[in-house]
């Protein structure tokens, strides 16, 4: 990786940040915390094992019930559980795109994280890659699962978020022989309770995220 990285979340919380809190946010990036837990895994796993499984919820009632078994020991564990149960109760009326209705696709691991675009490593890491036969042509897909009850993003932010699937995706499975597709390259965001698709990629969103990152690196360099 290169020396200016962030996460999808994190460029899409910069891209609506005040100049302090993109401050902020360059300085979390510089010093990460060692100690923060990663949130919502077991509620991503159901999720991910629904969409494998073309739909099937099974998945997902049972990590309902796993979670509400739980004895939380803090209230930081106690919210987790709280906000885990409702964002998997919101996903069960949530339907899958119509492209992903309509394909027999399955599920492949990257080993992956990255993507180098305008000076910066994305760490776009999607819970979910798919690949299918359309039209006799190998196409691959993936999925972005946000998950935040404080700052669900609206409509511009879910696209900037499948923007940077599509171009891992791009930067990973094009020279493999994939057509790459921005109508499968998704944000899946729960309790905006909606799928954003990536824009083509002469949409001007690209440029826009061009400019967040060299934005990025200017307060990298002088942090």
């Amino acid at each position: 990786m290169g020396n200016y990285q962030i996460s999808t979340n994190q460029l899409v919380n910069f891209y609506n940040s005040t100049e302090n809190g993109k401050k902020r946010i360059i300085a979390q990036q510089l010093v990460p915390d060692p100690f923060r837990i990663s949130l919502y895994q077991l509620t991503k796993a159901r999720i991910k094992k629904s969409i494998a499984l073309k739909g099937n919820l099974e998945p997902v009632y049972d990590g309902i019930k796993t979670l509400m078994a739980r004895t939380p020991k803090s209230t930081r564990q106690e919210t987790n559980k709280r906000v885990s149960i409702e964002a998997l109760e919101r996903f069960v009326i949530m339907r899958l795109p119509k492209v992903l209705q309509s394909v027999d696709y399955s599920i492949v691991k990257t080993n992956s994280k990255f993507v180098p675009f305008a000076g910066i490593d994305i760490i776009v890491a999607p819970e979910i890659v798919v690949t299918a036969e359309i039209g006799g042509k190998k196409v691959v897909g993936g999925i972005k699962i946000h998950i935040s009850k404080s700052k669900p993003f609206d409509i511009k932010e879910s696209k900037i978020s499948a923007s940077t699937v599509f171009l891992f995706l791009q930067n990973e499975y094009a020279s493999k022989g994939y057509e790459v597709l921005p109508e499968l390259s998704f944000c899946l965001d729960v309790f905006a309770g909606r799928i954003v698709s990536a824009p083509n990629i002469g949409d001007p969103i690209y440029k826009e995220l061009e400019s967040i990152c060299e934005e990025i690196v200017r307060l990298y360099k002088a942090a």
